[in-house]
């Protein structure tokens, strides 16, 4: 099985050693493993945050991690008598102080107390890989570089789960050419760019995403028209409003339908699935998104599982009946399974199938690169010899 590119090696990249930040991820197997990304809230957050008033998914995703929340209840005796303390020294009203006391509580003080970090923004990112496309292969269009180049920024803070803050912890300026250089030569993030390019095409050729040809393209990857309707409301998983959805939006999407079961992929689909805005999904709410799915299924001759023993599987699945995103993400190898039975008709009815055949793990020891994520096994099969010559062999 041949790379197609030559890799650069990690080791030569330098990241910062916050604890609290992970590496820039790349996607590849071939490479590393990364770890899960963490993110903390940034003040230079764009429009997550002004623009989602009221939603409280949008707030609990756009906050601290939820992995770094875990001092409250530790410390509570301390903290009580440390806010006493400051209400008998000074004239706030006590409704303040327990305000603040509600805000803080719950951050971990040694987040506030490493030296502040360098921010990487996307368009600075996209910047330094576009001259990095266009000094390693001049005869390509403008068209193509600037499609390709998005593409691979998009994934690049897709892999971090950084897609929200639109921001990547860095050390140094240098930082941010040698992530450009790194992912210009990573094998996956040239396929990555290859492929969407093809489906955005495929989708509209003059890159004009409207409620047409966005709904006939997903609906013909087994999504049900009740989904696609969420995707398209404001201030969800969208950073535009109108009737179109921009071309960075329909990358989020196309990495949302086809990796489900990447961290980013949790936070794109709870606030899809998140109807009452509680950040707790509703069983009321799940009931219609299966509803979706079964009538998709069933107009292709499919019968599907009643609603009530889809739920008593994933609440096993997921070890509660109270989904959240925090329980979204501390089962990262089952809760893809799990949004797929609420999203895509196609891709839950394969599972089925593959409980039983365990078909994607005898790809992955076929192929011999160990586990690989969803997206992984996708850029796998549609670029690599070894599929290619496997093909060849079986026809």
């Amino acid at each position: 099985m041949t790379e197609g590119v030559q890799m650069k090696n990690v080791p030569e990249l330098k990241f910062p050693t916050v604890h609290w930040f992970s590496p820039l991820a790349t996607s590849s197997p071939k490479l590393t493993k990364m770890r899960a990304a963490k993110r903390i809230h940034s003040p230079g957050q764009s429009w997550t945050s002004s623009d989602s008033s009221g939603n409280v998914t949008s707030q609990l995703i756009d906050g601290f991690d939820e992995l770094l929340i875990d001092t409250s209840k530790r410390n509570q005796d301390s903290t009580v008598s440390m806010y006493t303390a400051v209400e008998d020294e000074s004239t706030l009203d006590r409704s303040i102080s327990l305000t603040m006391r509600t805000a803080l509580e719950y951050v971990d003080p040694e987040m506030l107390r490493h030296e502040p970090v360098k921010l990487m923004t996307r368009e600075e990112l996209r910047s330094a890989i576009l001259d990095r496309m266009q000094l390693n292969s001049p005869s390509i269009s403008d068209e193509d570089f600037n499609i390709y180049a998005t593409v691979i920024t998009e994934r690049i803070f897709w892999k971090a789960c950084r897609t929200w803050t639109g921001t990547i912890p860095i050390n140094t300026v240098k930082d941010i050419t040698d992530s450009a250089d790194f992912a210009c030569k990573d094998w996956y993030m040239s396929n990555t760019a290859l492929f969407c390019a093809d489906e955005l095409q495929s989708i509209s050729e003059l890159n004009r995403f409207d409620w047409n040809c966005v709904a006939t393209y997903c609906h013909g990857k087994g999504m049900p028209i009740v989904v696609i309707k969420r995707i398209f409301t404001d201030n969800l998983v969208r950073r535009s409003t109108g009737e179109c959805l921009d071309i960075v939006e329909m990358i989020w999407l196309l990495f949302a339908m086809f990796g489900t079961d990447e961290p980013q992929s949790f936070e794109y689909w709870f606030r899809v699935l998140d109807v009452q805005s509680t950040g707790i999904l509703a069983e009321s709410d799940l009931n219609k998104f299966y509803s979706g799915i079964s009538h998709f299924l069933a107009e292709r001759n499919v019968t599907s599982l009643p609603f009530e023993n889809v739920m008593t599987q994933f609440n096993d699945i997921l070890g509660t009946s109270d989904w959240t995103l925090r329980v979204f993400k501390k089962n990262p190898h089952l809760t893809g399974r799990v949004i797929n039975g609420f999203v895509n008709a196609y891709r839950f009815l394969d599972q089925e199938t593959d409980e039983k055949t365990n078909a994607e793990r005898m790809d992955d020891e076929d192929f011999g690169r160990g586990s690989r994520t969803r997206w992984e096994r996708m850029i796998d099969h549609e670029f690599d010899e070894f599929y290619s010559s496997s093909s060849e062999s079986s026809s």
